[in-house]
């Protein structure tokens, strides 16, 4: 009966290891047969994941922003393809801090803004801000750095609630950072560190360097998650 047991065992065990994407080899090294992609391979995965999600949810947070300085503090929204953005932004200008309700839709940018009525239609620059539709640009957007980043190289993992994530960490030009958010030095130098699933699902992306002029050091994390989740975004 042991002996019956044992093999029955067995079986589950090598049928389990059958159907899962995972490696069942106890190193944790991709099973026979199995490829393992190189860091930039993963990169370039994950951007054609969230530039095929029809939505992906988004939260921005920054760190060390230099007091009296003007930017993004923070962000919550959700973006869709075709680009499209509605959330909320907590911005400061010259140290004073306001939130701000935005919808980007059919490349036009509509504000609810503190002290005045209403919801209008606004030139972003003049504020400072990105269009937050272009984050979700697969040409412009976010996913660019992903392949702009320079000797991309495989970190530790890190756990980001039930996940466990796998980083990824390299340098990203100046110029692609302040061309997308539209803030730092472009001749300055950026490091970013990227949170990916098993799955190749870009979860977080983490940029540091001079958002605020040379010689400062910020921080931006993005968190992505629920990907192609129901989202309706049509002009306020």
């Amino acid at each position: 009966m042991r002996t019956t047991t044992r093999k029955l065992a067995a079986a589950v065990l090598s049928a389990l290891c059958a159907v899962t994407v995972a490696s069942c080899s106890s190193d944790g090294e991709p099973a026979p047969g199995q490829t393992q992609l190189s860091p930039a391979q993963r990169l370039a995965a994950a951007k054609a994941k969230v530039d095929a999600a029809t939505s992906v949810h988004l939260r921005l947070d920054s760190a060390n922003v230099p007091q009296g300085a003007s930017g993004v503090v923070s962000a919550d929204g959700w973006g869709k393809h075709p680009p499209a953005f509605k959330g909320t932004f907590k911005v400061t200008l010259k140290g004073v801090q306001a939130d701000a309700e935005i919808t980007s839709v059919d490349g036009k940018v509509y504000a609810k803004l503190p002290l005045i009525p209403g919801t209008n239609e606004i030139d972003p620059k003049q504020f400072g801000l990105p269009d937050p539709a272009v984050l979700f640009s697969p040409d412009k957007g976010l996913t660019t750095l992903l392949t702009a980043t320079t000797s991309p190289a495989a970190g530790g993992q890190v756990r980001q609630g039930p996940e466990v994530l796998t980083t990824i960490k390299g340098s990203v030009p100046g110029k692609a950072v302040t061309d997308l958010f539209m803030v730092g030095d472009s001749n300055g130098s950026f490091t970013a560190t990227y949170g990916l699933t098993d799955a190749q699902e870009l979860r977080q992306v983490a940029i540091a360097g001079p958002f605020f002029g040379a010689g400062s050091a910020s921080t931006y994390t993005l968190t992505l998650d629920q990907y192609g989740q129901p989202v309706t975004i049509t002009k306020p």
